[in-house]
């Protein structure tokens, strides 16, 4: 009673534990795997903004420009965290340069095997020179119900999203993480 007392009006993010396990991921692996895993919370800043720079992955395409960071991811941070609002679990996706370019968050709707196996052959590396999301970062983005889809299309990997419908608690989650993060859920 007393701890929960204590942490009475404090910020949510201050009264969370996390770890933060780095991965060095090609955008190919993003591209194959995503679509596995089903629905999920999907965060991207508008307008999207990709490193011009960073050479494009051979042999794959996203349908939208919202996709267009995960081409560009070079490493992944796998998230997990005990909020006041319960456990979650996320991706930082983030560019050669440093950059966050996106963030995935696993809702309860989530297939936990596919999310599991997603970097099972991934390089495990030591935290990258990179600028965590800040605020700003946060107040461009735009928060999204997904399910990412994966397919062939002459001799192309095609990265594309489409909106699914999730349980009442798995919508429950992603308005909390909305909230949390201070960004709006588009549709």
């Amino acid at each position: 009673m007393f701890g929960w007392l204590a942490s009475f009006g404090v910020n949510a993010r201050h009264r969370s534990a996390s770890t933060i396990r780095w991965l060095a991921v090609a955008p190919r692996t993003l591209v194959e795997g995503l679509g596995q895993l089903g629905g999920v919370l999907y965060l991207a800043p508008r307008p999207v903004t990709c490193p011009v720079s960073t050479p494009l992955p051979t042999g794959c395409l996203v349908e939208s420009a919202e996709l267009a960071p995960l081409l560009a991811t070079r490493y992944v941070g796998l998230t997990c965290a005990v909020t006041a609002e319960g456990p979650r679990e996320w991706i930082d996706c983030v560019g050669a340069e440093g950059d966050t370019l996106a963030r995935v968050y696993l809702l309860p709707d989530t297939d936990y095997l596919a999310w599991d196996g997603l970097f099972a052959d991934a390089i495990a590396i030591e935290a990258p020179q990179r600028r965590a999301p800040d605020r700003e970062w946060l107040r461009s983005c735009r928060a999204r119900v997904l399910s990412f889809q994966r397919r062939r299309l002459v001799g192309f990997d095609v990265l594309g999203a489409q909106d699914v419908r999730i349980s009442s608690l798995g919508r429950g989650v992603a308005r909390d993480i909305a909230v949390s993060e201070s960004v709006a859920i588009t549709s």
